[in-house]
């Protein structure tokens, strides 16, 4: 089919059809849908699309970081310098892993960053107009779901890091994910081993399925050792190290406030250990902690930071092998892994007596 078909069966012009293959903004999403869904139907294949449509590999892959926020606001990256790859302990060496493993296996790697609901149907692009042939997609949410599961229906190779393997059940996908809830099952027991009763606990985006594993290995733990769950022991964060130094701030405010906190990502421990010295408190006589994640600078806080291990490199190598033997074969998987945890003792955790418990 020739573009002049295409926008004669549509009753638009060429110059449309060509701006919302371009994607350029001024085209309405009405009609970019209804351009998109033809050109998917009828198999159009714009210019160099050609090949690719007709079985070609385009030997890509697109690893794409979901970070979306409300749409009324405006995303803090883009609003200020901050970054969401340059040494982010979460994003940035699965970025790499990917990268050199796809590299290892003779395919290219797009990244894509999704602010918005917006960015997500550009995405919805590089699978219609055939420039990757798969993708990993990192940290989904609720609201990104129905998007990434019409794609894989439509055939399109998916893999997914940090999302709820429960969905497998009803579509072929990969999942690969760390065991956040046995993770957080040990650092809560280990605190328990310390002695400690009273423990709060610094949550991450409840959005994302790592954080609610966190908080539910934390929840089921104490309730387990019959130990109360105090609702004010515990913080909502947003695994930034500003909610990490609020949660603090929170969390010690009380009259009674916990002997330990269970801080659910080591970059909220650097706001947390800011805040505790800002309130004339020592870590760990004063007050225990203990993170996940074992970024690279946890060794290297004062004290060295106990933190739970996870591999992000080895989860994002695995995503990648398996995506790309998918597209090799050319039949999508149903595959859920867990990476396993580590525990990493260091320095920022006491043994206590239960006469040392905080009255």
């Amino acid at each position: 089919m020739r573009s002049e078909d295409l926008a004669k069966l549509l009753g638009l012009s060429r110059s449309t059809i060509s701006r919302v293959i371009n994607n350029y903004p001024d085209i309405p999403q009405s009609t970019r849908e209804k351009v998109w869904k033809a050109i998917e139907e009828y198999n159009y294949a714009p210019n160099a699309s050609a090949r690719r449509l007709a079985g070609v590999k385009n030997k890509m892959i697109a690893i794409i970081l979901l970070d979306v926020k409300d749409n009324e606001v405006l995303h803090h990256v883009k609003a200020t310098d901050d970054t969401l790859i340059h040494n982010n302990p979460f994003f940035s060496p699965i970025v790499s892993a990917v990268s050199d493993q796809a590299n290892k296996m003779d395919y290219y790697v797009l990244i894509s960053i999704v602010y918005s609901k917006e960015d997500l149907k550009k995405v919805q692009s590089l699978f219609y107009q055939k420039i990757i042939d798969g993708a990993i997609f990192v940290g989904m949410q609720e609201a990104e779901n129905e998007m990434i599961f019409q794609l894989i229906e439509q055939k399109y190779f998916i893999a997914m890091i940090d999302t709820s393997e429960v969905y497998n059940k009803s579509h072929n996908a990969i999942y690969i994910n760390a065991d956040n809830y046995e993770g957080s099952v040990k650092a809560v027991s280990y605190l328990l081993e310390l002695g400690h009763t009273s423990i709060g606990i610094i949550t991450g985006d409840l959005n994302k399925l790592s954080a609610k594993e966190r908080l539910a290995g934390f929840e089921v733990t104490l309730m387990k050792h019959r130990i109360e769950l105090t609702r004010n022991f515990i913080y909502h964060g947003d695994f930034t190290e500003s909610s990490g130094y609020e949660g603090v701030k929170y969390l010690l405010s009380g009259p009674n406030p916990p002997t330990a906190i269970f801080v659910c990502n080591d970059t909220m421990v650097v706001g947390a250990y800011k805040a505790i010295s800002e309130l004339g408190l020592r870590i760990p006589e004063d007050l225990s902690i203990i993170g996940f994640d074992n970024s690279y600078f946890a060794s290297y806080l004062n004290p060295p930071l106990t933190t739970v291990e996870i591999s992000f490199s080895d989860i994002a190598k695995r995503a990648t092998i398996c995506l790309i033997e998918t597209i090799e074969k050319e039949q999508q998987q149903r595959l859920v892994e867990k990476v396993n945890t580590t525990l990493i003792e260091r320095e920022s955790c006491l043994v206590i007596n239960s006469t040392d418990e905080k009255k």
